[in-house]
């Protein structure tokens, strides 16, 4: 049977690591190579929270299915470090779960999403 989406979100959260905004400031200042994702689509982006600057912007649609050849060159090396944000939370979930069972290892999520990055005094840009 099918999981409900409730069921998708509480699998992800369940098998990837979240993060605080917090945390994963520090981890930006310390790692110059991690990498952002925030999967959106753009417009969501654009209406709502805006995006932490230097994410990239690629769909839970796209790391769901789309081959590796696709997929953005950014995201060849499935050993960096990834940090997923959409704009509550739980779509990050489900999006960095999708990384993970794709092969990449040092996946999280902020919890909260890219809300909790502006309430705690980060920017965002539309």
């Amino acid at each position: 049977m099918d999981q409900s989406f409730k069921e998708q979100i509480a699998e992800a959260m369940r098998e990837v690591a979240s993060i605080t905004a917090e945390q994963a400031d520090q981890r930006k200042r310390s790692n110059p190579y991690l990498l952002f994702l925030d999967p959106r689509d753009a417009a969501d982006i654009r209406s709502t929270t805006g995006i932490i600057p230097d994410a990239m912007n690629v769909s839970l649609y796209d790391l769901k299915v789309t081959s590796d050849a696709e997929l953005p060159a950014a995201l060849a090396d499935r050993s960096g470090e990834f940090i997923v944000a959409c704009q509550q939370g739980p779509m990050g979930a489900l999006a960095a779960y999708a990384l993970k069972k794709r092969g990449y290892h040092n996946v999280s999520f902020i919890e909260g999403g890219t809300q909790a990055w502006i309430d705690a005094g980060f920017p965002t840009s539309k």
